[in-house]
């Protein structure tokens, strides 16, 4: 039988976070900034870092850093963007 350290199972739940993004944006025609892909996209890269402690992989963590920032950059941005526009037409 195969035995899961922490860090592997934590990593699982990323790649199971990517596919579960992919799969919404690809099947169900989610919009990739819906907040469904949008958790998904920080949930996984912050498992699969989480998982690098286990064993580190200066590309994967590298990878995954970009793909947080660019995630939670293009949250900010859809954020300030409807705030705006709120503000705009009370």
């Amino acid at each position: 039988m195969i035995s899961l350290s922490l860090t592997d199972a934590t990593g699982l739940v990323g790649v199971v976070a990517y596919i579960g993004a992919h799969f919404a944006v690809q099947v169900l025609h989610k919009s990739p900034t819906s907040n469904l892909v949008i958790a998904l996209n920080v949930i996984g890269p912050a498992c699969i870092l989480i998982s690098l402690t286990g064993a580190f992989n200066l590309a994967s963590f590298l990878t995954q850093v970009f793909w947080l920032v660019l995630t939670v950059a293009g949250w900010w941005r859809k954020r300030t963007a409807r705030s705006t526009a709120a503000a705009q037409f009370p």
